[in-house]
């Protein structure tokens, strides 16, 4: 077995024993099993929708910077790509996993694969800095939450501050500074030829303030809907104790914690999130594992269908 097999079996075992031990542990199947068939199902019908109509959004977004690539593709095409990257997210370390499939859907734009990467990071810095901004503004209205939770706050203000200062840091690298380093394996030239070409085209989008503007203006569109998609499921839930405000801070680290390699599709971790989470408000153990289990069971239906379109469009 080699090194990546190893550590993608880790993942899945260290996942699935850790959701394990929440539900047969902590909480009991059949507790979990009551508050799902208690939950309101017209409002998780709603939450499913808004969750679909996210990757509308990301659709939008993602053709936004493409088009000033001069790339031709359509809403529907980056739809179709945005769906099949939800497919393979389901057996992927991070919520970023499926971003390979939307590399590859795009790199026939006129700066090829290193041009269709340098898009699709812009596009994810952008919705990273717009999740840690709502997190941060709610968190200001949320002092007592703090005080109960310091960890978060600390993570908030480092992440936070952690991509401001990769931001200024690309911006305050010269253009060209790569390619004009020396390096003598061929391998290695091509590397910062590369990395080079990246960084400059991060440098045009940084650059051009109206696609800039338009970008965050819908990433932080995604998020607001990503944040609602979450509190319908607990007022499905009837998690009346939960205001919709704490939803804005809780809901952006919890994504932000995902996006780390710690197990599959966030297997496990969601969960144990969640228990940490609705502890302080009051709610035992299954309320959070029906919430964690319908979120992913919403995932894995989105993720059926693009699995369906990766098998068709290949034919």
């Amino acid at each position: 077995m080699n090194k990546k097999n190893l550590f993608f079996l880790i993942k899945l075992v260290f996942g699935i024993g850790l959701l394990l031990y929440l539900a047969l542990v902590i909480a009991r199947p059949r507790e979990i099993a009551a508050v799902i068939a208690a939950a309101s199902w017209p409002l998780l019908v709603l939450a499913f929708a808004l969750h679909a109509f996210g990757f509308l959004i990301s659709a939008r977004r993602w053709k936004l910077i493409l088009d000033r690539q001069g790339a031709g593709f359509s809403h529907g095409q980056l739809l179709r790509s945005l769906l099949v990257g939800s497919f393979f997210n389901l057996f992927l370390p991070t919520r970023f996993g499926g971003d390979i499939v939307r590399v590859s859907d795009t790199r026939r734009i006129g700066s090829g694969v290193t041009g269709s990467l340098a898009v699709v990071v812009y596009e994810r810095m952008s919705g990273i800095v717009a999740l840690l901004l709502f997190a941060l503004l709610s968190s200001l209205l949320k002092i007592g939450f703090l005080r109960q939770m310091p960890i978060l706050a600390v993570s908030l203000l480092v992440s936070l501050s952690g991509v401001l200062l990769l931001l200024l840091a690309w911006k305050k690298l010269p253009r060209g500074f790569l390619a004009r380093r020396p390096c003598r394996r061929p391998w290695g030239r091509k590397l910062l030829d590369r990395l080079d070409a990246f960084h400059g085209i991060i440098l045009d989008f940084i650059s051009q303030r109206d696609l800039s503007a338009r970008v965050f203006f819908w990433a932080m569109l995604l998020q607001l809907n990503v944040v609602l998609h979450y509190f319908l499921i607990g007022q499905a839930l009837r998690l009346e104790r939960i205001p919709l405000l704490d939803y804005f801070f809780a809901i952006p680290i919890m994504l932000f914690v995902l996006s780390f390699p710690i197990s599959i599709n966030g297997l496990g971790v969601r969960d144990l999130f969640l228990v940490q989470l609705f502890t302080t408000y009051g709610y035992p153990a299954q309320f959070a594992l029906a919430f964690s289990l319908l979120d992913l069971a919403f995932n894995v239906v989105l993720g059926i269908i693009g699995g369906l379109i990766y098998i068709f469009r290949g034919k």
